[in-house]
């Protein structure tokens, strides 16, 4: 068997079990997706019907920043299947990018419901509504703040093990939501006790952190299209590779440009004898 035909066989192995992995990721990615999109949905309809039954502003302002929730991760998922189209003519470091610009749109999905549940709650601080609150509903906000934390954690877990951005930013705003949900909470128990008024501007606070999310996904994201540096620890396993080749004296100038999650593209200058020569054609 020839060089040529093992350098063949070699690459061959080597691109399949690069699209295993790369496709392993994409599953992964859309299964954590969906679970979200399940648990979101559930909670949405759970705070809906909480919210007209008490006539928490609050409340109701949560589901539907789960219904955004939601949205959100079904945009991941088709951002991630059409990111893992396969490279082109058009397009020859393929479509991984994508990933990056669905980001975009969910920040951008983030910002408008912020901005609309400012906008109730401010009509709520002016003319408040006398909530309604009953052990039933209590109950049903204190479960949906433990199940937002345990879909946070999952998500952020999956999201570190895959090297997915979007799913660590995920688990890491479902696990905002539960600390809403938990100041929702209190808010309720201090008007049982009280009689304080405090929906409007729990509401219009939920609203402030919902924009701060959208305003720092959006920036984080527009850095990595604008065009980031690598990783420092990456670059220096590339030229270690590189220079753990026989015959290679050194690697210099590398350039590495990212073209989505976990596909990097580069060239490397690679220093060799100068009495070697060319394989031939």
């Amino acid at each position: 068997m020839s060089g040529e035909q093992v350098d063949s066989e070699g690459g061959q192995e080597l691109r399949t079990l690069l699209e295993r992995d790369e496709g392993e990721r994409d599953r992964t990615i859309v299964r954590a997706s969906e679970l979200a999109i399940a648990g979101n949905v559930v909670l949405a309809a759970f705070k809906a019907v909480v919210g007209a039954l008490t006539g928490s502003i609050a409340i109701a302002l949560d589901a539907v920043n789960n219904l955004s929730d939601a949205l959100s991760s079904l945009i991941t998922i088709i951002g991630t299947r059409l990111a893992s189209r396969p490279a082109d003519r058009r397009h020859p470091f393929g479509y991984g990018r994508v990933e990056y610009l669905s980001a975009i749109v969910i920040a951008a999905i983030v910002l408008a419901a912020g901005a609309s549940s400012l906008k109730e709650s401010v009509a709520s601080i002016l003319d408040p509504a006398t909530p309604d609150y009953s052990a039933a509903s209590l109950a049903i906000v204190a479960a949906a703040v433990v199940a937002k934390l345990l879909m946070g954690r999952h998500a952020r877990s999956v999201g570190r093990r895959v090297s997915s951005d979007a799913l660590v930013a995920s688990g890491t705003d479902a696990s905002m939501d539960a600390a809403i949900s938990a100041t929702t909470l209190a808010a309720a128990l201090v008007h049982l006790a009280t009689g304080a008024r405090l929906e409007g501007w729990l509401g219009a606070l939920i609203s402030v952190i919902i924009l701060k999310s959208g305003v720092s996904m959006l920036r984080e994201t527009l850095s990595k299209v604008l065009g980031e540096r690598v990783d420092a620890g990456v670059s220096r396993r590339v030229k270690e590779a590189v220079e753990s080749v026989d015959g290679v004296r050194g690697a210099y100038d590398l350039l590495l440009s990212d073209y989505g999650p976990q596909r990097l593209q580069g060239s490397v200058h690679v220093e060799v004898d100068d009495r070697l020569a060319a394989p031939p054609d």
